[in-house]
């Protein structure tokens, strides 16, 4: 994987609902407002989501970008299956990071939420060496400025217990957290979630902190080890409590 995360532009999108206004009475406009109150709120808590359905099959996805645009579509596309559109990634010997530059407050949005699913892993893995720090899947959270700024990445490692956390070898300012272990699921959607405040937190000691988060980064690689790696990604969403 890279040495260090490399700054990466798009523009986000948005979505803006407004309720309609109309008078009711005694219980029933308490209901219906109460209804209301509460549906805008659920909609409310959502700052960024990506679903791909929008996106061209066979194409990069519209809003993502990579510093090796000439490359980036060597390894990331938009597929379809039974209707549903998502990410796919397939690495041979190589490395690209593939993102989303969007600020926001940990503390007002502190919880990721994606779904991914394993089908090629690299061969001879240890992220706790250059040698073997490649991943099917992950998924980075940046902080901080450039030129290296902190990181927090998501991985799905095929010999690290879940759980385990770790400096990057490449930086220690990037701390890995390993979500999902080995190869049991694999060909399956898996959905995971995240408390990137209490995260942070916990990573860095700060227990007070309230980071703002620079962007969202995906990374499926495999040139540390030389072999192949294939996943897919969705639904990836930054939310409320």
């Amino acid at each position: 994987m890279p040495s260090h995360i490399r700054p990466i532009f798009s523009r986000p999108r948005f979505i803006s609902r407004f309720p309609r206004s109309f008078r009711k009475t005694g219980i029933e406009f308490l209901f219906v407002f109460l209804s209301l109150f509460w549906a805008e709120s659920l909609g409310a808590q959502t700052l960024i989501r990506f679903h791909f359905e929008s996106d061209e099959v066979g194409k990069v996805p519209s809003a993502w970008a990579s510093r090796d645009p000439q490359n980036m579509a060597k390894v990331y596309s938009i597929q379809e299956e039974g209707g549903n559109k998502f990410l796919h990634a397939d690495a041979r010997a190589i490395s690209i990071q593939f993102g989303v530059e969007k600020k926001w407050e940990l503390k007002d949005f502190p919880i990721l939420r994606w779904r991914w699913r394993a089908w090629i892993f690299p061969e001879g893995t240890d992220e706790r060496k250059k040698s073997g720090n490649d991943n099917v899947l992950s998924v980075y959270v940046v902080f901080g400025g450039w030129p290296i700024p902190q990181a927090i990445k998501y991985v799905w490692s095929d010999t690290l217990p879940a759980g385990r956390v770790l400096d990057s070898p490449h930086s220690g300012k990037t701390k890995i957290v390993v979500v999902r272990s080995g190869r049991e699921g694999r060909g399956n959607w898996v959905e995971q979630e995240r408390d990137l405040l209490a995260d942070y937190r916990h990573l860095w000691g700060e227990s007070h902190a309230n980071p703002t988060a620079r962007g969202i980064l995906l990374l499926t690689d495999s040139d540390s080890t030389r072999t192949h790696a294939v996943g897919d990604y969705d639904d990836i969403a930054v939310v409320t409590k």
